[in-house]
């Protein structure tokens, strides 16, 4: 059990990772319909929770458990994102904020200019983000994993209703 959970985890990590360039990515479809734009980078976080809801309920046959995975993949990947941000500034460098480069740090305000960005960019913007995991997270993980459980049991019973009659008959 503990296993597929760390699994979660990274999952969560690699996909804060990636989200980060994907919706850069996705800055270039704004040209088009509001609802195309909305589905492309937003839709985009189902991809990892749809094995992860339907591999749990699979497994543990738990709604609960089901929404909690989806709620902590969900929230690493929110943290991850952010703090990945924070590591590309510092660490890789922007060009339009090469002051945050670590190269530059014996400059007068690099210290307050890094605080002013963990402060108000990583956690500021990570804050509200993870209510949306943790509530949004655990609707969609509960909803996954009640139409896989819901489904499973009707391919048992009707399954079983065929046996019943062909032994019958």
């Amino acid at each position: 059990m503990k296993k597929r959970w760390f699994i979660y985890i990274i999952i969560g990590v690699l996909f804060g990772v990636f989200d980060f360039y994907y919706q850069e990515f996705t800055e270039g479809i704004s040209s088009s319909s509001y609802v195309t734009w909305f589905v492309v980078a937003w839709g985009i976080w189902l991809v990892p929770i749809i094995p992860i809801d339907l591999y749990e309920a699979y497994v543990s046959e738990s709604r609960v458990k089901s929404a909690l995975a989806n709620v902590l993949t969900w929230s690493i990947s929110v943290i991850s994102y952010y703090l990945y941000m924070a590591f590309k500034l510092i660490f890789i460098g922007q060009t339009s904020m090469q002051f945050l480069h670590i190269s530059h740090y014996r400059d007068e305000f690099y210290w307050s200019n890094l605080k002013s960005i963990f402060l108000g960019d990583v956690l500021g913007g990570s804050i509200p983000w993870i209510f949306v995991a943790v509530i949004g997270g655990f609707i969609t993980g509960f909803l996954i994993s009640f139409f896989c459980i819901r489904c499973k049991k009707l391919i048992c019973l009707y399954s079983s209703e065929q046996v019943r009659w062909f032994i019958k008959y």
